[in-house]
């Protein structure tokens, strides 16, 4: 283990993570709450506990193992005794002969080691992994080996199958399929009926994923149950509806969105899991840039004023991205203030409102309140009208820095939809700073793999050479044999030069703006997708599902 333990303060700051005046602030806190400094910290947005693991790993030398994206081999999790693991915090990982690897947050607590060794006569090899992923993963892991999810869904199929009636319990067995939803880090749950059977699919990484088959009598008591839960219409079967339900899950609260459309044969139910704390604030390090858009992103961001937009389709982590970036900003010396629908990341250093539109609190209207509140940085959650483009562009050309997010295919593709809102084109170049158009591509499984060689086809389409080695997905347990395992960005960033300013406003058409900002340096999504590739992260199968 390398160097020695060092006060938190001044790690964060050697490997400049926080600055002084951070620090200090968090100190005042403190005096008020009590805390830990490190506690602090982290609640207050100011660092992750991702952050905090990476740190303590570069200090010791102790290998950093990201816990979203690993599945611990449950005979590791049984040799622990769960009362260790939660005393420790640790969580068992592996057995690799007579060592165990465990994750924890703190590499300096050797008492660990000797308390696992004494337990299972295994020697520990130590991961550092954020706290908050080793708390809620012993949680999780410890619960499954009580209570086997898939051996109870498994029963209850089973016994359906055999003995239609009425004594099952359906409330039981929706909570079940949540369960198993949030243990395997889905997003959505679809319960779709066909003409002899009820499915019910996961979405997971961005791609619905076939989990269980009920019997078609299933079918209605899920509706029915889910219904009910969601405060809907049980005798409306004809029309679309929508509800809102909750669900816990060992501590952690969803709020879950359920949706409903007929089919011919029966309702379809879409159900979408959102954490009612808001996710895990993440640093743009780990999104997935590369190190030039790291570096246009920064700039774009720290600008005085001006438009920044993020574009994509739903669920290509716009959102996740807004939070990254703007993390970077001062938000001690900064009145930053945000209205969202819903409010999906908690960060107590800025001021956030969720948008209420029975109470006539509405993207517009916030942005009217906001000008209002003395504001530096305005994020709008999604500009979805023309009201609200114009009040956006309206704050940006008065000195205000507005962030926000609009459903498009491309950075270039923007400029359309932008003047579809009316707004025109000078006044899209008065307040026009940057567009970042993204998506979500799945990462090939690190453990499984295997190296391949482009077809054809591929050679041509992400002008690859056909002897060049590229990897492909293989299936492991791992990766829950799907060959990938986590997600990652890949982006393209248009930022307006004056050259390109002067285009927008005489509006020029995309076709001369796009060769300008080719000539600048501005690399489109295609290109950024092949690397990709090249770089072994993800697989030319994967860019053409998610890019084409």
């Amino acid at each position: 283990m390398k160097g020695n333990k060092k006060p938190l303060g001044a790690l964060l700051k050697e490997q400049s993570l926080v600055t002084e005046q951070q620090i200090q602030f968090a100190l005042t806190e403190q005096k008020a709450t009590g805390e830990k400094l490190g506690e602090c910290l982290m609640r207050l947005g100011i660092i992750t506990d991702s952050e905090l693991a990476l740190a303590l790993s570069r200090q010791t030398g102790i290998p950093y193992i990201d816990l979203k994206s690993f599945s611990p081999d449950r005979e590791a999790i049984r040799r622990v005794p769960s009362h260790i693991a939660r005393g420790q915090q640790i969580l068992p990982l592996r057995i690799n002969g007579t060592e165990i690897e465990v994750a924890t947050a703190d590499p300096y607590d050797m008492n660990a080691t000797q308390i696992i060794l004494r337990a299972t006569g295994l020697r520990a090899k130590l991961f550092v992994a954020a706290e908050g992923d080793i708390r809620k993963l012993v949680e999780r892991y410890y619960y499954l080996i009580e209570h086997p999810v898939e051996e109870e869904i498994s029963k209850a199929i089973q016994l359906m199958t055999q003995r239609p009636g009425p004594e099952l319990d359906m409330t039981n067995l929706t909570d079940l399929i949540l369960t198993s939803a949030v243990i395997q880090r889905a997003t959505d749950v679809h319960i779709t009926p066909s003409d002899r059977s009820c499915r019910v699919m996961f979405r997971i990484d961005g791609v619905l994923e076939a989990k269980y088959v009920f019997p078609v009598l299933a079918h209605n008591k899920f509706i029915t149950n889910l219904k009910v839960k969601a405060g809907m219409d049980i005798s409306e079967q004809r029309k679309p509806q929508d509800g809102r339900m909750s669900f816990e899950f060992l501590g952690d609260n969803f709020d879950v969105r359920v949706s409903t459309v007929k089919t011919n044969f029966g309702e379809n139910m879409v159900l979408r899991l959102l954490p009612s704390k808001g996710e895990s604030l993440l640093n743009l390090e780990q999104l997935g840039f590369q190190d030039d858009q790291l570096n246009l992103i920064q700039f774009l961001f720290a600008r005085p004023y001006g438009i920044v937009l993020i574009t994509g389709p739903t669920s290509s982590g716009k959102t996740t991205t807004l939070y990254a970036a703007l993390r970077r900003q001062n938000a001690i010396e900064k009145n930053i203030v945000t209205v969202e629908d819903p409010i999906e990341y908690q960060f107590l250093m800025i001021r956030q409102t969720q948008v209420n539109t029975k109470a006539g609190y509405t993207f517009a209207s916030a942005i009217r309140t906001f000008l209002r509140q003395d504001p530096d940085v305005i994020l709008i959650g999604e500009i979805r009208d023309k009201e609200t483009a114009a009040l956006a562009t309206r704050a940006a050309i008065t000195g205000h820095l507005v962030l926000s997010t609009l459903h498009t295919n491309s950075a270039i593709g923007t400029l359309a939809r932008l003047k579809d809102l009316d707004i025109s084109p000078y006044l899209l170049s008065t307040s026009l700073s940057g567009i970042i158009a993204q998506r979500l591509v799945r990462k090939l499984c690190p453990y499984c793999k295997r190296s391949s060689s482009p077809t054809p086809d591929e050679s041509k389409a992400l002008d690859i050479p056909q002897d060049m080695e590229i990897y492909r997905k293989k299936g492991c347990k791992q990766c829950r044999y799907t060959g990938y395992m986590g997600r990652t960005v890949v982006a393209e960033i248009l930022g307006f030069s004056d050259t390109l300013l002067k285009q927008v406003a005489r509006d020029e058409p995309i076709s001369e703006i796009l060769a300008t900002a080719r000539s600048e340096g501005f690399s489109p999504i295609s290109e950024q997708a092949r690397q990709k590739v090249l770089d072994g992260i993800t697989s030319p199968e994967e860019i053409r599902r998610v890019i084409g």
